[in-house]
């Protein structure tokens, strides 16, 4: 039997089987807008986080973090799924919320020096790069070394949008005190003509990394080995990238396609280039490449790009929409169609900016989420990607922040892929062990023990075995069950491939809170708080059968009440007046939660 993880390397963050480097996502723009926001919190200032490490993910205020983000983030976790690194681009901050030693200012460059501002304790800070997915965060295979990875612009003209960047990195190491940088703005590239796009994929050995850089007509492939960071000489693409500004690059689930998609003009016909390409995980080079230009008149910040889990879906956006292409069309872009459209919602601040579509970021539970192309208090979210057409379900506005957050959405590699089994590269004596994950959710108002659960196990499972508790069975990857009677089941999936399987099992209580012999500390998660004008409730242990919420004021006074259903709601309090209330929340009579609510 072969071992994924290797022998010797159990303790460090970035080996084994927990694969939650990507599970805390922080949103923020300026820490500052957040105290002013929220001053009649006092202190309560700092960035949103949603947490994948329950699903579905819950979120809350960390006042500690107070870097601000001007559209560039990078994040990464450690294996338990503990935030451990977040940039900005030009300073680095380590799990306890400051600046690592030695990276407080990284990436240097004069023509940033207008780029900062003060924080909530009149501190300079530095504001953040304004360039998406230029930052990013690498592990070195068989380390505890962090590379981190970035584009300088001082070569880049931001008017007129002209001129190259440079490759730099730095690399974290643990000290005695926490991390600390060394090798700190190193040069690697002088001549890279494409912005953004620092995203890694797995090599097909299973434990090295590819990042691609591209030049026009050319690329490099870099790799990134237990002995550091080299790159090949450059390989040819069949036409030319134009300079690309304010898109992403992905890699897919399954690492045998990447996708480039950025902005080049403002306004035009053809101001936009998406390339779609099958990608070599053993070489790193690009095959089947194809182009296609598309209109930027809707467009002038951020573009998102996503695929599907199951990596036959590829999902873009412009200001105003949100595409959808199939990879396994004959042709591929005349596959395009239009998933959702622009819904006209204002944000809820002061300029009162259209809430239009921007980056995108597949999440560990499986669904895409879409940030804001302006400053905004709210996310959208592609609840069933793997679905062609508009019955992907574009939830638009669906996620609620207590902060704001500008254009920005982490930037994390593609994990939770192992090697190619069988290929030439398949060298290291490595295995795809699959590891069984899932999470559930109800969503039917009529049928509360109606539960869809979500297949998210990882490492090439390639059969799946559902025992839900009640002596019913399935052999679907992400199936719907409906439960006959209300109680608490045993729900595990045994996931397998040729090499091995793995079970997981989670505890699934459906509407027994009024039940003498169960005992169960119901855990919701009331998510912004305080309100602008919508909240979250997510039961993130228990399902509700007849869940109800009221509000109420610190007199008692009943100012609102509506019935609630589902694992996961988000409820409009925009017609409350400004105050402070009680938001109590009942099942089946009994009162399960209360918790103090301010409606700003």
């Amino acid at each position: 039997m072969k071992y994924l993880i290797l022998i010797g390397l159990l303790s460090l963050p970035f080996w084994g089987s927990a694969q939650k480097e990507d599970h805390q996502w922080i949103f923020n723009f300026s820490s500052v807008d957040s105290c002013d926001q929220f001053s009649v919190l006092g202190t309560e200032c700092g960035a949103s986080i949603l947490d994948f490490n329950t699903l579905p993910p819950i979120g809350y205020r960390q006042k500690e973090i107070t870097l601000d983000f001007n559209e560039e983030h990078g994040a990464i976790c450690d294996h338990e799924g503990q935030l451990l690194f977040y940039s900005n681009g030009q300073s680095i901050h380590g799990p306890d919320y400051q600046a690592v030693e030695n990276g407080e200012i990284i990436n240097f460059s004069p023509k940033w020096t207008a780029l900062t501002w003060a924080n909530e304790h009149g501190e300079e800070k530095p504001s953040g790069m304004r360039y998406v997915q230029a930052m990013g965060f690498i592990p070195i295979p068989q380390s505890d070394t962090i590379l981190a990875l970035y584009h300088n612009y001082e070569n880049f003209d931001l008017i007129i949008q002209n001129g190259f960047f440079s490759l730099w990195s730095s690399k974290i190491i643990p000290n005695n005190q926490g991390y600390t940088i060394v090798e700190k703005d190193k040069v690697l590239d002088n001549n890279v003509r494409l912005a953004g796009n620092l995203h890694a994929c797995k090599h097909a050995n299973g434990r090295d990394w590819w990042l691609l850089q591209f030049y026009g007509k050319t690329y490099k492939a870099y790799l990134i080995t237990p002995q550091g960071i080299s790159s090949s000489n450059e390989l040819e693409l069949p036409f030319e990238l134009r300079p690309l500004s304010q898109g992403q690059s992905k890699f897919s689930p399954q690492g045998n396609k990447f996708a480039l998609y950025g902005r080049n003009q403002i306004g035009t016909s053809d101001g936009i280039d998406l390339m779609i390409a099958d990608f070599d995980r053993c070489t790193g080079e690009l095959f089947n490449a194809v182009l296609d230009t598309l209109p930027s008149i809707d467009n002038v910040i951020s573009n998102g790009l996503e695929f599907s889990p199951n990596g036959k879906l590829l999902y873009i956006s412009t200001h105003l929409n949100i595409f959808q292409y199939d990879l396994e069309a004959q042709n591929v872009f005349d596959s395009k169609q239009t998933v959702a459209t622009y819904d006209g919602t204002l944000c809820e601040d002061a300029a009162e900016s259209p809430n239009v579509f921007g980056l995108m970021q597949r999440g560990a539970d499986n669904k895409i989420y879409i940030g804001r192309a302006v400053q905004c208090f709210n996310i959208h979210v592609i609840n069933d990607p793997d679905v062609r057409g508009e019955a992907c379900n574009v939830g638009q506005n669906q996620v609620f922040l207590p902060t704001y957050t500008n254009g920005t959405i982490p930037n994390f590699n593609t994990y939770r892929l192992g090697p190619l089994d069988g290929s030439l590269c398949d060298t290291l004596d490595l295995d795809n062990l699959p590891q069984a994950r899932f999470w559930y959710e109800s969503k039917d108002s009529l049928n509360p023990s109606k539960i869809k659960f979500w297949d998210v196990s990882y490492f090439r499972p390639e059969a799946w075995s559902w025992d839900f508790g009640d002596g019913a069975f399935s052999n679907e990857k992400s199936p719907t069950h409906r439960y006959k009677e209300t109680g608490s089941y045993e729900v595990c999936l045994t996931v397998s491939n040729e090499n091995s399987s793995h079970t997981f099992c989670k505890t699934l209580i459906i509407g027994t809170v009024d039940t003498e012999d169960i005992e169960i500390e119901v855990d919701i998660n009331i998510f912004p708080n305080p309100v602008h004008s919508h909240t979250r409730i997510a039961w993130t242990n228990y399902v509700p059968v007849k869940p109800h919420m009221t509000l109420t004021n610190s007199t008692g006074q009943l100012i609102y009440s509506e019935k609630l259903f589902g694992t996961e709601q988000t409820i409009d309090l925009s017609l409350v007046p400004s105050g402070f209330y009680y938001l109590n929340i009942y099942e089946n009579g009994i009162v399960v939660k209360s918790e103090g609510i301010v409606r700003i």
